[in-house]
């Protein structure tokens, strides 16, 4: 369940993110130059699982293939699950950890799918590169987990940097009666 709620969160925060990023712009050329920097970062960044990997031609053609073709369906499955998870956001902040619970549990379905999605992608990039490109890949993945499982062992989730210091509720924290 904790899993769960995580992952719910981490839609959320991704989901807020962009309708703040869209509301403070002046254009929408800048809301989608915004969004391809941060597409373009995905997997690319300092703990992305192609970190220290230098793709050959092919292989970026490949992988921007691959990347092109899941996007339609990751879209469409972060545009379903806006609302539901804007509704989990403002029940959390008002402290209705029932209608968050209730909200998670009716999304979980389309959450599954998306991290299916996700998996199938990796799954898919990683077979495009090299079998050196593919050790290194592997390496970066299972850093990742641990990461993941370090920060989940010390009751933080994903988003503990993002801790607001005092205003609020942070990403990290529990409610009272949670």
């Amino acid at each position: 369940m904790h899993k769960s709620r995580v992952i719910a969160l981490v839609v959320a925060s991704i989901v807020s993110t962009a309708a703040f990023a869209g509301a403070q712009s002046a254009t929408p050329d800048t809301v989608a130059s915004a969004r391809a920097g941060r597409v373009a970062k995905a997997g690319k960044g300092p703990g992305g699982p192609l970190r220290g990997v230098k793709l050959s031609a092919a292989e970026k053609t490949k992988v921007k293939e691959i990347r092109g073709s899941y996007r339609p369906q990751a879209k469409a499955l972060h545009e379903s699950l806006m609302p539901a998870m804007q509704e989990a956001r403002a029940a959390r902040q008002k402290g209705d950890t029932a209608t968050m619970r209730a909200v998670l549990e009716r999304t979980k379905g389309d959450r599954a799918k998306l991290r299916a999605l996700m998996e199938r992608q990796k799954t898919d990039v990683r077979a495009a590169l090299s079998p050196e490109h593919q050790k290194q890949f592997d390496a970066n993945v299972q850093q990742a987990s641990q990461r993941r499982a370090a920060m989940a062992k010390k009751g933080r989730g994903n988003h503990a940097k993002l801790h607001r210091g005092g205003r609020g509720l942070g990403f990290g924290e529990r409610l009272p009666n949670a």
